[in-house]
Order: structure tokens, then sequence, then C-alpha cells
């Protein structure tokens, strides 16, 4: 049987390890500037320590959603919406274990971008328009099995902020890194939010 607890767990661990993460690999970037750079700076190509952070932090992030996503998927069983918006959830973390594959030219502002940088922009914005989908149709289909209980206005909601947020991040150059991070905790709370109406769930069915 799956262990409830780890359906809250494993986005808040995730959520720690890309924070500390990023704060950390920030603190050893000469002037790096969490308001307006990306994270993905951190992994540039170019950067002293980008392979690492790439790899031991950004990626890792990923793979405990992933994680998340398949315990996830064992939990609403067969139901078909739930389904794909997890399928969307774990193609965001797939989208960014892409990104972290792929780096972005040194700070992520080039004049001329290579391959790998295209690929990594295309690879970070879709993933922020799978996570949005996915975790609006997972919670919209959670809702109505009465799983979850969070009104459709809120719902609505949290799509739009996210909508803003993204946008935020690609337009704005002084405040990119603070969109980014708004949008990214965003995320986390939504999944943490699933993950504790799926416990919920899973702790009734055990109980009965």
């Amino acid at each position: 049987m799956i262990r409830p607890n780890a359906l809250v767990l494993l986005p808040l661990l995730s959520f720690i390890w890309l924070a500390c993460g990023v704060l950390v690999a920030g603190s050893l970037y000469p002037d790096y500037s969490h308001l307006s750079r990306f994270m993905s700076a951190l992994g540039a190509t170019g950067t002293v320590h980008g392979a690492t952070v790439n790899l031991a932090v950004f990626a890792v992030a990923e793979l405990w959603i992933l994680v998340f996503v398949a315990l996830a998927l064992r939990a609403v069983g067969r139901d078909g919406p739930a389904i794909a918006g997890l399928a969307l959830v774990g193609l965001y973390a797939v989208l960014l274990l892409t990104a972290a594959y792929f780096p972005c030219d040194f700070e992520c502002r080039p004049e001329l971008p290579s391959r790998s940088h295209l690929i990594h922009v295309s690879a970070g914005f879709l993933a922020y328009v799978a996570a949005l989908a996915g975790l609006f149709l997972v919670t919209l289909r959670l809702n109505r099995r009465g799983i979850a209980n969070l009104p459709r206005s809120a719902g609505a909601g949290l799509v739009l902020s996210g909508a803003v947020l993204l946008a935020g991040t690609v337009q704005s150059q002084e405040f990119a890194g603070l969109f980014q991070r708004l949008l990214e905790t965003l995320i986390y709370l939504w999944l943490t939010m699933v993950g504790v109406a799926l416990a919920r769930m899973q702790a009734r069915a055990g109980i009965s």
C-alpha cells in the first residue's frame, strides 16, 4: 500500500531541495541577483559550477516530482481526466529535466542564442504551461469526485495567477527572477494541495 505521507512530503522535499540549491549556488555566483536573474543562469554554459547545479539541484528536484506523479497515478486509479492531469505534471518535470540537460547560454540572455539555449527556453516555457494545465485538470477532477475541496473560482484564480506570473517571467527584465520564483512556489503549493487531498483519500480508504 502507498504511504499517504509520501504524497505530501515529496513536493515539499522537491521545493526545499530546489530552494536550498539555488540559494547555495547563488551565493557562489558573483553579483547574482535573485530578483532579476533566472535560476537557470546558475547552470548556464560558462559558469564555474553550472554542470553541478544542473545535475545536483535542478535534475534531482524534478526526479522527486516524477516519483510524486508515479505515486499519485496509483492513487487515482483508472480516472482518465485525473491521469491526464498528472501526466501533464509529469511532462512538466520531464521538460525541466530537458532544460537542465540543455543549459541556457551564459547569463541566459544571449544576442545570438545557441541551439542548447533555444531548447532550454522552449522546454522551460512549455513546462510551466503543462504544470498549470495539469494541476488545474487534476484538481477539477478531484473536486468532482469529492476528494479535494477547492472552489472553482479559486482554481481559476490559481490558473490566472500562474498565467500572469508566466507572462511576467517572459517579459520582465528587472524582476524576471522574482516572477519565476513566485511561479515555481505557486506550482509547488498546488502540488502539495493535491498531495494532501490524495493522502486523505488513501487514509479514508485504509480505515474503511
